[in-house]
């Protein structure tokens, strides 16, 4: 379904402010709203149902919410965005830390807060929900929760009683979120939600018109975009030992398509890296693992470290996806190639500031299918791997490197497979996913007890989508699980896809015991919880659950549980608490 603008037959027409923003949230096709009702944002909430294909998504907390919106964000397509509702204050600091990840991890959230009345604002009343100055007689500010946003949005509108331009902000700010792939808020004063706007933008810019990038129109712009091409290929065509390395960014900015003919027609060795895991096709005959330099299966990281034009796209460099810096380690600096969407550099020396990939990307692609269709292009020896899962020795019959063996013959085309900060998220790289899969979880901001509710965020985006035929799998660990557990009450929803939730019993934190504290008690949980009871708790009156201790019985409940897509599913899995994938071991430097 393409965006699409509200149905009227006038040139202008008014309506409140409040549903003003929920009508250009269905223009842009976003059908979900994700947040928790407060008494700041209820007269804005009563506007949503004025909008008929918008619905509302309860979630348990304002945090949970946040990642609900996030895991939306992530599955619902690159030119949309996750939307979470919260009030002012309590709410919204409840959800910061949600927001934080986004931002990090560049995944577009529009964040609605509903805040006191603009009428008192101005004379710093002490309202609840907000907090004081140091001294009780000096007024309270108002502004305060929104100036520390500002280091985690990409803009911020504040509403006043002046509405004359509201339209064109609220516009401008969604456009912004789509351009940048980042959180966005809108704040909107309780007292100004019924005030009426013109709303002849929703007849006169439709969604899709609204989020429409501008595309390079001058000489100088067309001709530097040719130039860099021919550049890029040029350097490609002439290389040995090319290597393809698609990262995050790729996906946020919808061009992994691109990047995989692109793969297809030259057959060129790829890779996907730690965080872009799953995005090039892995069963396809040319990818040859997933890098992330010395963090790599030996034989990928030898053949990546001595190729002669490495191709990284959608580069994201920080700590944990560049294999803690040592990416481009034993790589001559003229043979790599960066296509970000803020700057393309090729070699050392020729830096491309405020030119997009976006640009760059398509023009690449046209210039190799017309070289394919001449018979031009250069054959490439793909390097045979040996796709080996490193066994590490456990104290209990069923060791990570088991459960990793067995996932890589369980996972099938169209899973979706949602992994928690856990230490098995740093056994994945190992696994060549099926085609059409895909894993989502927070490498690099690494928030604990994310994964549950973002899973919970990703059901609904597959349920919008259509795909109710993909597998949810959520790998989750017993300590990440007890601090976001209440939103397995949403599994209980109906018409939504019903997740199998791996859940790694291994008495406490195992990836903090790994680095500090092996037996120390603050890394402990609360034990002996009674997993395969929790659906129940929790409201799913039909559920299936077990506890497996070998890996017979891992195979058995996989295999029992894997297709039954009409219930939610746990398989509690019994642990070593100091048993972790070899990876992990080497990024802690053991």
């Amino acid at each position: 379904m393409a965006p699409v603008s509200i149905e009227t037959t006038k040139s202008t027409y008014t309506l409140p402010i409040s549903e003003y923003i929920f009508r250009r949230i269905e223009s842009l096709d976003i059908h979900n709203i994700f947040g928790v009702p407060g008494d700041y944002n209820l007269s804005m909430l009563e506007h949503l149902y004025s909008v008929p294909n918008l619905n509302w998504v309860g979630c348990c907390n304002e945090l949970n919410s946040s990642y609900a919106a996030d895991g939306y964000s992530r599955t619902i397509g690159s030119n949309k965005f996750g939307v979470l509702l919260t009030t002012q204050g309590v709410g919204e600091m409840s959800a910061l830390n949600g927001i934080c990840g986004s931002f990090a991890e560049h995944v577009p959230i529009l964040h609605l807060i509903g805040t006191t009345p603009y009428s008192s604002k101005s004379n710093g009343n002490h309202y609840h929900h907000m907090i004081n100055a140091v001294s009780t007689r000096d007024p309270t500010d108002h502004y305060v929760y929104e100036n520390m946003a500002k280091s985690v949005s990409c803009k911020i509108v504040s509403l006043t009683n002046d509405l004359s331009n509201a339209a064109n902000e609220i516009d401008d700010l969604f456009r912004t979120i789509i351009l940048t792939k980042k959180p966005g808020y809108l704040y909107v004063p309780c007292d100004i939600v019924n005030n009426l706007i013109d709303g002849s933008n929703l007849i006169n810019i439709s969604g899709s018109k609204l989020i429409q990038r501008s595309l390079p129109s001058t000489n100088d712009e067309i001709n530097l975009i040719n130039e860099i091409s021919i550049k890029i290929l040029n350097k490609l065509i002439n290389s040995k030992n090319p290597v393809i390395l698609c990262d995050v960014l790729t996906d946020r900015y919808g061009l992994t398509e691109i990047v995989q003919k692109i793969v297809n027609l030259v057959k060129l060795p790829s890779c996907n890296s730690h965080m872009g895991k799953s995005l090039l096709d892995e069963s396809n005959p040319y990818y040859i693992g997933d890098y992330n330099g010395d963090e790599s299966n030996k034989m990928v990281k030898t053949y990546v470290q001595n190729s002669d034009c490495l191709i990284h796209i959608g580069d994201y460099y920080n700590e944990i996806n560049s294999g803690h810096w040592t990416l481009y380690n034993n790589i001559n600096e003229n043979s790599i190639i960066k296509l970000n969407p803020e700057y393309i550099k090729i070699g050392s020396l020729e830096n491309f500031q405020n030119i997009s990939f976006e640009d760059i990307l398509p023009n690449l692609l046209l210039k190799i299918e017309s070289l394919n269709k001449s018979n031009q292009l250069p054959i490439y020896q793909i390097p045979k791997i040996i796709n080996k899962i490193e066994q590490i020795p456990s104290n209990t019959p069923i060791s990570q490197t088991k459960m990793l063996e067995k996932f890589q013959s369980f996972f099938k085309p169209n899973d979706v497979i949602v992994t928690e900060t856990c230490s098995l998220m740093f056994g994945l790289p190992d696994i060549k996913l099926p085609s059409n899969s895909k894993v989502i979880g927070q490498h690099y901001y690494l928030s604990i007890g994310m994964a549950l509710p973002c899973s919970f965020g990703v059901s609904i985006a597959l349920t919008e989508l259509g795909k109710l035929d993909s597998r949810l799998i959520l790998i989750e660990g017993d300590g990440a699980a007890q601090m976001t557990i209440q939103e397995l009450s949403n599994f209980n929803r109906e018409n939504i896809i019903k997740p199998l939730v791996i859940l790694l019993n291994n008495n406490g934190y195992t990836v903090e015991r790994i680095i500090k504290g092996p037996n120390r008690d603050y890394n402990d949980i609360r034990p002996n919880w009674k997993w395969t009871n929790i659906f129940q708790t929790f409201g799913c009156k039909d559920s299936k659950t077990a506890i497996v201790n070998t890996p017979e019985e891992l195979d058995y409940k996989l295999e029992e549980f894997g297709n039954d897509l009409s219930v939610p599913r746990l398989v509690e899995v019994t642990l070593d608490k100091l048993d972790v994938p070899w990876r992990f071991h080497k990024m802690v430097g053991n």
